[in-house]
């Protein structure tokens, strides 16, 4: 049973159970299953033919009845931040498969825009021309687009497939016993893949999903009030929002269960008491997460393994002697295999044959990631950076960016740690940092003494920055390009 099955069999189990809460209110599986199918009815009439559809809506009821409607009518759909530039939006259409655009009103872009309420409108019972919306179209083989980072390059579009997505919400509720009466925290930017772990894992469950208001995201305290105020028993924050939430030293009880977090290198300076925290790994190309790790005792050095593969994934590490099973003390590049692998990287054919195929002396098909990794002891995965994005030229020599911040987050005084360089390409460029940390002592000289027998010269610091806390994207993310502008004194 596909993801949209899914929920529409909750919804005749439970039709009067609260399936989203947001800013508008209780929306109960009933009515989210009778918009989805009149707003898929609408789609297939409207937009006839394959492609997927744009969603440019904010989180919320909104949203997930247009994802939903999608699925429903055999499409799959892509998030898009509605307040991203119209320029870098248009871009990005004209380069993937779009049939069409929803927004909360029809937007000025080369693609046929058209608002939800007036898809509602078109499928309403008394228009002459309305499909007939008790019979949406099969499901079709992709479920969702996710953009990557930009990290290795241009951002692109990547289409995952129903059967991970399947794969990743069966695994998730197993693992963290989601069902009806469950109420999890949707925080993650509507562009950010974590959305989509965030979402229909809890409407297969029958549980409820509560939308934290936009202006409290990047607020650890604010989060932890208002899950506080909505009884909130499981939530995810990106790896920079998790660290201050567990620093806020707050000595009140909490209403959550488990704290899930992913997406940056995770540091830990404590485990509050009673608290269950999980680390999670995985690309966009791997629907969401293909690692998982609970953190139970805290590693000597802060930071946590990104774990072993959930299930249904299978994970190895390639080198150049070729791959191996994660056994203790392999090192080499992560490659995932299983349903949760991407089916391509849209309207990019060379960069998928690149990406995804076979992989000496393993079966199956397989995503290579371009990060790296070794294997602890205890057979956990420990992310060492990238293999060769995010590197910086200085004096001839190519740093890599992530092996730094590994490096400087190992140091008991620092929290969190971003680096990048100082000075423009062509120029005699050097390393900087920002660090969050309350070592008003910690110079640029300490720095690099205390990293001296850690990375070559030319890695070494030579500007440091101390802020209160990174900058973060609206994903929760770090903002590398703050990170830019604030080692080179730019406003």
């Amino acid at each position: 049973m596909n993801i949209p099955q899914q929920v529409l069999d909750q919804a005749r189990r439970s039709p009067d159970a609260v399936a989203i809460e947001d800013d508008q209110g209780a929306l109960t599986y009933r009515v989210l299953a009778r918009r989805s199918l009149r707003t898929a009815a609408a789609l297939m009439h409207r937009f006839p033919g394959p492609g997927i559809i744009a969603l440019r809506l904010p989180p919320g009821r909104h949203h997930v009845v247009a994802a939903l409607a999608a699925m429903l009518a055999g499409r799959p759909y892509l998030s898009m931040d509605p307040s991203e530039p119209p320029g870098r939006v248009r871009r990005f259409l004209e380069e993937s498969r779009i049939c069409a655009v929803v927004g909360t009103a029809a937007q000025d872009h080369s693609h046929q825009a058209v608002s939800l309420s007036d898809l509602l409108r078109h499928c309403a019972p008394d228009h002459p021309r309305a499909p007939d919306p008790t019979e949406p179209a099969g499901a079709g083989e992709g479920a969702y687009v996710a953009r990557t980072s930009g990290s290795t390059g241009t951002p692109k579009g990547v289409l995952l497939g129903h059967a991970g997505l399947s794969n990743l919400v069966s695994w998730n509720n197993r693992t963290y016993g989601l069902g009806p009466g469950c109420r999890q925290l949707q925080t993650a930017g509507i562009g950010f893949d974590a959305a989509v772990w965030e979402t229909w894992p809890v409407l297969c469950a029958g549980a409820t999903l509560v939308v934290a208001p936009m202006e409290i995201r990047l607020s650890p305290a604010a989060l932890v009030d208002y899950a506080r105020s909505k009884s909130i028993g499981l939530l995810f924050a990106p790896t920079p929002i998790a660290e201050m939430i567990v620093d806020l030293d707050d000595d009140e009880a909490v209403p959550w269960h488990t704290l899930l977090t992913g997406g940056d290198l995770l540091r830990l300076r404590r485990i509050p008491r009673g608290w269950r925290i999980v680390n999670h790994y995985g690309p966009a190309e791997a629907t969401v997460v293909s690692t998982w790790h609970p953190v139970t005792d805290l590693p000597q050095d802060g930071l946590p393994p990104i774990g072993r593969p959930i299930d249904g994934l299978r994970v190895a590490l390639w080198g150049a002697d070729g791959a191996h099973r994660p056994v203790p003390g392999v090192r080499g590049e992560i490659v995932i295999s299983g349903p949760g692998v991407a089916l391509e990287y849209v309207n990019r054919p060379a960069e998928t044959a690149a990406a995804f195929g076979p992989v000496p002396g393993l079966p199956g098909r397989w995503y290579r990631t371009g990060d790296r990794a070794i294997v602890d002891s205890g057979g956990s995965l420990l992310f060492e950076g990238r293999t060769s994005a995010e590197q910086v030229n200085v004096r001839g020599v190519r740093i890599e960016v992530a092996e730094v911040e590994v490096a400087l987050m190992r140091l008991p005084q620092i929290r969190q740690a971003a680096v990048g360089a100082v000075g423009q390409a062509g120029t005699h460029r050097v390393l900087g940092a920002v660090v969050v940390t309350d070592d008003e002592g910690l110079t640029p000289s300490v720095l690099r003494a205390a990293l001296l027998n850690e990375l070559p010269s030319a890695a070494l610091p030579v500007r440091v920055i101390r802020v209160p806390d990174l900058p973060l994207t609206s994903h929760g993310k770090i903002d590398r390009r703050a990170v830019g502008r604030l080692l080179n004194n730019e406003r």
